[in-house]
């Protein structure tokens, strides 16, 4: 498998299956911004209760290949194994499709994610122990905390500061010197190294020669 991170954000998704399969999965592309259709003749309370504030659109009735035509993505999800592999069967192969219950008949798997901010972490062992994904999901989050949401930020806004107001031979030692550990748990360290970029201070300690 090619590990690929793709923006969902307003791409048209269609979810075969109303039960608590397709509710997780759901949950995670309304994250996402899809645009998501369910199909499935009965849903859980959750789902209706999306549909019911618009964040998704539900159709009940028997899933139709014609239902697919307009998809970005397909998730195969429903509670039966026989339809969920007809679903892939008659998804086009230009089409990314998710199968929940039988991974090997998608196109594509959904790994564990963890996410702190801009920071984005994937986990996947390819089908062979999703108990081993999990553990190893935990560990992600005990081990980034949510100091790097704010971190990332600041990450990304002195690197726009620096692309845009520094010359390119000054750029990799700022873009190195801003990535020092010191600054993930100093929020105060952040703000004063900042704003000594906007202010043009920092290239004088960095840059500048004595007489």
């Amino acid at each position: 498998m090619y590990p690929i991170h793709v923006d969902l954000s307003g791409k048209e998704v269609v979810v075969a299956g109303g039960g608590p399969v397709a509710y997780r999965k759901i949950r995670d592309l309304l994250k996402e911004k899809a645009v998501i259709t369910v199909i499935s003749i009965d849903v859980i309370k959750e789902i209706q209760v999306l549909h019911e504030q618009k964040s998704l659109t539900w159709i009940s009735r028997e899933v139709k290949s014609k239902d697919f035509e307009n998809a970005f993505l397909v998730v195969a999800a429903t509670n039966s194994k026989e339809v969920n592999a007809e679903i892939a069967i008659n998804v086009k192969k230009n089409k990314l499709i998710n199968v929940a219950d039988q991974t090997q008949l998608g196109n594509f798997i959904i790994p564990g994610v963890v996410k702190r901010g801009k920071l984005v972490l994937s986990v996947s062992t390819s089908g062979a122990s999703p108990n081993l994904s999990i553990s190893i999901k935990k560990e992600l989050q005990q081990k980034y905390s949510k100091d790097y949401e704010s971190y990332l930020e600041f990450l990304f806004e002195c690197r726009t500061i620096i692309k845009n107001e520094f010359p390119i031979i000054e750029r990799k030692a700022l873009l190195a010197e801003i990535a020092d550990p010191a600054f993930l748990h100093d929020v105060n360290k952040r703000y004063v190294y900042k704003k000594k970029l906007l202010n043009g201070t920092i290239i004088t300690q960095i840059y500048s020669k004595p007489d």
